[in-house]
């Protein structure tokens, strides 16, 4: 048996324990002048929030949810209102993209993620879609071209309602052409966030097998610059047909161009497009007293001194406010008719050469020539007179 001062110190040391504790409990922010209920109890002791019968509500912390954006058809002829998305502000929206093998309903079909698509905001200059970008993405060939040239689109329109996609507009990118998603570059190699994008064409046969195998060897042939970059198909001048609208720059690098022909795609990077060479005082310079750029297409010329000549020349279809035209001095003292060589919206570009002045051009049959430029551009352009004879050409420019 213990001694009774052993047992006097434990009893004290007991109540002065529950004294404290007492005080501990009156204190408590959650104290309401009665005992905790056990549920209570137990969220003090597990750190639990969740709102109990009788409690106080407390606010949720806010979800961060992915919206549902699904995408049943790319074919504009088949859209309905389920195919509406909205893209505004976005940078890299994600979209389903539904094939009538999917099944919605089992979240764990493999199948099913692979058909989930990001869509990039490229050809903006914030790296975001702007606001009012709702519509429908659609397939679409250009006029006058081969399959190879096919892209998918959007299209924004003022409803949901498919009967006014033909009153709405594509979309365009800050360079003045329609932001697009060619099947060149779903069809790069290692690039496999298409993969839905190709079932999906598949399926409404907008595309074959055959043509996505073509795709795929034209896409790596032109995949990379001769320096090794990797070319952004996406903002690159796409070319397949004469009068077809593209954005070129005049400068010193003037941009990449690809022709694209039945079975094959040609890339050009195109530099001193339009330049002539003037005195430095050391020996010799190119030159082009503007800068900025252009919307502009080739044209087959009909000038009397290119009869029965197979010669390309380019037309000037609209300035852009987002890079305009402006002068730059020239590296001498010489003058230069500035005001002819001026670009204009609906003329052709014009250039100075052996002295003088005409319009810029290039005859796609003059291998011999030792021109470098000359030879690659008419090398590109020639796809231009293959596809006229396949497709035919369209009677004003398209853009």
């Amino acid at each position: 048996m213990l001694p009774r001062t052993v047992v006097a110190s434990f009893r004290i040391a007991l109540f002065s324990s529950l004294r404290s504790c007492l005080r501990h409990i009156c204190h408590t922010p959650h104290w309401s002048a009665k005992w905790p209920t056990v549920s209570r109890a137990r969220q003090l002791t597990t750190g639990s929030h969740s709102e109990l019968e009788g409690d106080s509500p407390q606010p949720e912390p806010p979800k961060r949810s992915r919206q549902t954006r699904k995408v049943y058809t790319l074919d504009p002829t088949k859209l309905t209102p389920s195919d509406y998305v909205d893209f505004s502000t976005l940078g890299q929206p994600y979209v389903t993209l539904v094939t009538q093998t999917s099944n919605l309903e089992n979240a764990s079909n493999a199948l099913l993620e692979r058909l989930s698509a990001t869509i990039n905001a490229r050809g903006f200059r914030d790296g975001r879609f702007p606001p009012n970008t709702a519509g429908f993405l659609y397939y679409h060939t250009p006029p006058y071209s081969p399959p190879l040239a096919g892209e998918v689109r959007f299209r924004i329109t003022p409803s949901p309602d498919p009967s006014s996609f033909s009153e709405g507009s594509d979309l365009l990118m800050e360079h003045g052409v329609s932001w697009r998603i060619p099947l060149l570059s779903t069809a790069e190699t290692g690039v496999k966030r298409y993969t839905g994008l190709h079932a999906l064409l598949l399926q409404d046969g907008l595309v074959t097998p055959q043509l996505l195998d073509i795709a795929v060897s034209a896409a790596n042939s032109v995949a990379k610059t001769g320096r090794g970059r990797k070319i952004c198909i996406h903002t690159t001048a796409l070319v397949s047909s004469f009068g077809q609208g593209c954005s070129l720059r005049l400068g010193e690098y003037n941009g990449t161009c690809l022709t694209i022909g039945k079975n094959t795609v040609v890339k050009k990077h195109v530099e001193s497009l339009a330049q002539f060479r003037v005195p430095d005082g050391i020996g010799g310079v190119q030159y082009f007293p503007y800068q900025g750029s252009m919307i502009c297409c080739f044209e087959p010329s009909t000038l009397p001194e290119h009869a029965g000549r197979r010669v390309v020349v380019l037309r000037v279809l609209r300035l852009l406010d987002s890079d305009p035209i402006r002068p730059v001095p020239p590296p001498n003292k010489h003058e230069y008719p500035l005001s002819a060589l001026k670009p204009r919206e609906g003329q052709l570009l014009m250039t100075i050469r052996r002295g003088k002045l005409q319009p810029w051009s290039v005859d796609v049959d003059r291998g011999e020539i030792r021109n470098v430029i000359q030879v690659g551009m008419g090398r590109m352009l020639k796809i231009l007179y293959e596809n006229l004879e396949l497709y035919g050409s369209p009677p004003e420019p398209v853009f």
